[in-house]
């Protein structure tokens, strides 16, 4: 289940842009030339705005990946 507090509906154009509708780049704080993640988490995409430190953005982003421990468990019982 997700949480939304408001959807915004975009289109995509013929090459495969969108533009971010005003009132979320304002609080967001998205701004010209920023650069944003996008996120494949099985049939969704999820953009996330990257802060100038790189690496402290991608932080965090796998957490919901499993360990290569969890994964080679898996493997075992197969």
């Amino acid at each position: 289940m997700f949480l939304v507090d408001n959807v915004e509906i975009v289109t995509l154009n013929e090459k495969g842009q969108v533009t971010i509708p005003l009132r979320i780049r304002k609080s967001k704080g998205l701004k010209k030339g920023m650069k944003v993640a996008l996120l494949e988490i099985g049939e969704r995409v999820e953009l996330v705005a990257m802060p100038e430190d790189l690496i402290k953005g991608l932080t965090g982003l796998g957490r919901k990946l499993p360990s290569v421990e969890e994964i080679e468990a898996e493997a075992d019982v197969e």
